[in-house]
C-alpha cells in the first residue's frame, strides 16, 4: 500500500506494498479460528432435544444450560483489555487451544451439572477471541475497505454454526450426542497449532487504523480506558450486538425443538433448518459489509433489519415445510447486520483503546447470548413454544430503531473519498 491522501478526513496512509499480503493473512487465520469458535456452539442447538432426553431435563433447565456458555462468553470484556495489553494473537493462541480442550472434555459430561460446568469454561476461552480478533481484523483495514472485511470475518460466525449444526445432526445421528464435541475439539486445537506456527502480527502503530486516529486527531494525550466510556458507539454497539446475539442465539436453541414439536419436522429436517438460518447469514454478512461501505453502517442496518423482521414474522406463521426453509434462509440473510454494526467502533476509536472499546461493545452481545437461550425456555415452557418464536422479529425492529442513535462520522466523504488500497486486499 503506498502512502497516498484519501478524501476521507485528509489520512495519509503509511502502509507499504507489503501490506496487502498482511492483511490478507490477518483476515485468514482469525477467519479459520473464528469458524471453528462458532462450530463448537453450533453443536448445542440441534443436540437439545437428545440432550434433554438422555438427562430428563425440562425445556427451560435446557435454555439455561445453553444460557450457562454465555456467561462464560462474558469474558470478551477481559479479552479487550488483555489483548491491548499482551497482543493480539497471544490472547487468540490461548482462546483456541482452551476451547478446542475443553469442546473435547464436553463429550465427558456424566449429567447436567458437569455438562453446565465445562460449558461455562468453553465460554471463557471463547470469549477471549471475539474482541481480540474483531480489534485485529478492524485496524488491519482502512475505513472503505472495513465494512468487507470485517463482514468475510463474521462469515466464520455464520458458516461455523453451519457446520456446528452439520456436524451435530449427521454425528448424532449415527453415534448419539457426545460424538460430534470430540471432532469440533480436535479440528479446533490442530487449528490453534497452526495460528500460532504460522499467524504473524505488527505494531498496531503501522494499520490504517492508527493513521485514521491521526487525521481524526485522536492521537494527542495517551487514551485511558475512561475515555471508553464516553464514546457514543461503544455504547450503541453494545445494545445492538445484544439484541442480534438474543436474537439468534433464541433462534439457535429453539428453532429445531419448535419445527419438530409445532410443525412436525423430523430430527434431521430440524437440525438443517438451524444450519439454513447461518448459511443465510453467511450470505448476508456480506451483502451487509459491502451495503455499509456503501450508504453508510446506520442505514445499512436500519434498512435491512426491517425486511429481516418482516421474514421472520412470516416465518412464524407458516406451516409448508419448504417456505419455513425460505423465510428462515432470508431471515439470516437480511438479519446479519453484525459486521457493520462493530465497524462502527472502529471509525470512532483510538487505536490505543480499540481493543477495550471492543471488550465493552462486545460485551453487551454476551448479555444477549445469555438471554436469548434462557428466554425462550421460560417462554416455551410456561407459554408454547410458539409465543417464544414471535419474539424473534421483534428483537430485529428494536434493533432498526437503535441504530439510528450511532455516528457514523464519514458518511458523507464516503462516496468521494479515494480508495486506499486494492479490493484485492481482503480477498482471503
Amino acid at each position: 500500500m503506498t502512502s497516498k491522501k484519501a478524501a476521507l478526513q485528509g489520512v495519509t496512509y503509511q502502509q507499504g506494498p507489503e501490506w496487502p499480503g498482511y492483511a490478507r493473512q490477518v483476515l485468514a487465520w482469525n477467519w479459520l479460528t473464528w469458524l471453528l469458535n462458532f462450530a463448537d456452539r453450533g453443536l448445542i442447538g440441534p443436540l437439545i432435544p437428545l440432550i434433554i432426553v438422555a438427562f430428563g431435563i425440562s425445556k427451560g433447565e435446557a435454555g439455561a444450560l445453553v444460557s450457562l456458555f454465555f456467561v462464560g462468553y462474558l469474558a470478551t470484556f477481559a479479552g479487550g483489555l488483555l489483548s491491548d495489553r499482551f497482543g493480539r494473537k497471544r490472547l487468540s493462541v490461548l482462546s483456541v487451544f482452551g476451547f478446542g480442550a475443553a469442546t473435547c472434555v464436553t463429550a465427558a459430561a456424566t449429567g447436567p451439572g458437569f455438562l453446565a460446568g465445562v460449558r461455562v469454561g468453553t465460554g471463557v476461552f471463547e470469549g477471549l477471541q471475539y474482541p481480540t480478533g474483531a480489534a485485529w481484523v478492524s485496524e488491519s483495514y482502512p475505513y472503505h475497505r472495513r465494512g468487507k472485511a470485517l463482514a468475510i470475518w463474521e462469515t466464520g460466525y455464520s458458516l461455523g454454526t453451519l457446520l456446528g449444526s452439520v456436524l451435530a445432526t449427521v454425528i448424532a445421528a449415527w453415534l448419539g450426542w457426545r460424538g460430534p464435541w470430540l471432532v469440533s475439539g480436535a479440528l479446533s486445537i490442530i487449528a490453534g497449532a497452526l495460528f500460532a506456527r504460522f499467524a504473524r502480527e505488527r505494531s498496531r502503530s503501522q494499520t490504517p487504523g492508527h493513521d485514521e486516529a491521526l487525521a481524526l486527531r485522536a492521537q494527542g494525550p495517551a487514551p485511558r480506558l475512561r475515555d471508553v466510556w464516553r464514546i457514543r458507539n461503544v455504547w450503541v454497539v453494545f445494545v445492538l450486538h445484544g439484541l442480534y446475539n438474543f436474537t439468534f442465539w433464541m433462534a439457535d436453541t429453539w428453532i429445531s425443538e419448535y419445527v419438530i414439536h409445532v410443525r412436525h419436522l423430523s430430527f434431521i429436517g430440524g437440525g438443517l433448518l438451524t444450519a439454513v438460518l447461518f448459511g443465510g447469514i453467511s450470505v448476508g454478512l456480506v451483502l451487509s459489509g459491502w451495503l455499509a461501505d456503501r450508504i453508510g453502517r446506520v442505514r445499512a442496518v436500519g434498512l435491512l433489519t426491517v425486511i429481516a423482521a418482516v421474514c421472520l414474522f412470516l416465518f412464524t406463521r407458516a406451516s409448508n415445510t419448504a417456505l419455513l426453509f425460505v423465510l428462515l434462509a432470508l431471515g439470516g440473510i437480511f438479519g446479519a447486520y453484525i459486521s457493520s454494526a462493530i465497524a462502527l467502533v472502529t471509525d470512532t476509536t483510538n487505536p490505543r483503546i480499540t481493543g477495550t472499546a471492543f471488550g465493552v461493545a462486545l460485551f453487551g452481545g454476551e448479555i444477549g447470548a445469555v438471554l436469548g437461550p434462557v428466554t425462550g425456555g421460560v417462554l416455551a415452557q410456561t407459554f408454547g413454544l410458539q409465543t417464544a418464536i414471535n419474539v424473534l422479529p421483534l428483537s430485529l425492529l428494536a434493533a432498526a430503531v437503535i441504530v439510528w442513535l450511532a455516528r457514523d462520522p464519514h458518511a458523507q466523504s464516503r462516496r468521494k473519498a479515494e480508495p486506499a488500497v486494492p479490493d484485492t486486499l481482503i480477498t482471503p
